[in-house]
């Protein structure tokens, strides 16, 4: 197996409220003591229900929050420890797309703007053929580039999202979430983007998501949070047809089938 491109090691974030009058503030273990790798080009599922600490760890590998234990390596290089120049260079090589569509991008930008805005930080060629590539590369048209966020759908302003999160040809992507927020009629033309957009340029991926039907048809491996644990991960296949955590079940239960009379598996016993 390759080395891994990201590599999460023994991780943990801790979060404390503020101290009353009457106490000390109560500590709260977002993330404890995860361990993941993800090769290059392989595409990982972090699934949990909210509060499990999925985003919370997506964070954490993003440097956008800062991990209270443990190492984050990117291609080696230790990310906890960046700071300047090194920390904008891990803003090239890995890149975010956001949950929500709406409130992710700029609505006074135009889509070019919003596009250019990674571009001119990282010192990077911005001209006309290099939005057009961009806009075209996420199925949209150049005409687009001159509208503004209001004028598209929700997965159209994804899109949008994408090609912002591609711009400076990063070698990894977080997706927290990205299709959460939109029709189900269009959740699966965004994730076939992505992998799409994986294939054709070798990215690896990490997809945030509470809902293991979502990442099924997308990822390699899926790993499961709960309480901000670990409990398992494994090939998708492996865990679809043979989950080992009683957590992992749950989560499958709660997969619909296309058949109101027939269920993919028995429901757990009530109490």
């Amino acid at each position: 197996m390759p080395e891994p491109l990201l590599s999460l090691q023994h991780v943990s974030k801790t979060f404390r409220g503020r101290a009353t009058p009457f106490g000390s503030s109560e500590a709260k273990h977002a993330v404890q003591d995860v361990s993941l790798d993800i090769a290059p080009g392989e595409t990982v599922a972090l699934v949990g229900e909210s509060g499990s600490g999925k985003s919370t760890l997506s964070r954490v590998a993003l440097r956008l929050t800062d991990a209270t234990a443990g190492r984050v390596l990117f291609d080696g290089t230790d990310v906890t420890q960046l700071r300047g120049r090194g920390l904008r260079a891990l803003r090239r090589e890995l890149s975010v797309v956001f949950q929500d569509p709406y409130t992710s991008l700029n609505p006074r930008q135009t889509v070019a703007r919003i596009l250019t805005g990674p571009l001119r930080n990282h010192g990077l060629p911005r001209d006309q053929k290099v939005l057009d590539e961009l806009i075209t590369s996420v199925g949209l048209e150049p005409e687009h580039l001159n509208r503004y966020p209001h004028q598209f759908s929700g997965g159209q302003r994804q899109r949008i999202g994408i090609a912002r999160a591609l711009a400076t040809q990063p070698r990894m992507i977080i997706a927290d979430e990205p299709v959460s927020a939109l029709d189900v009629s269009i959740r699966a033309q965004i994730l076939n983007l992505l992998g799409d957009l994986r294939d054709e340029r070798g990215l690896a991926l990490l997809v945030v998501s509470h809902d293991l039907a979502v990442v099924r048809g997308i990822a390699d491996r899926v790993a499961v949070m709960q309480d901000g644990r670990l409990v398992e991960s494994g090939p998708v296949e492996q865990i679809y047809a043979d989950p080992k955590d009683p957590y992992t079940r749950s989560l499958l239960d709660a997969v619909p089938v296309p058949d109101p009379h027939r269920r993919s598996r028995p429901l757990p016993p009530t109490e």
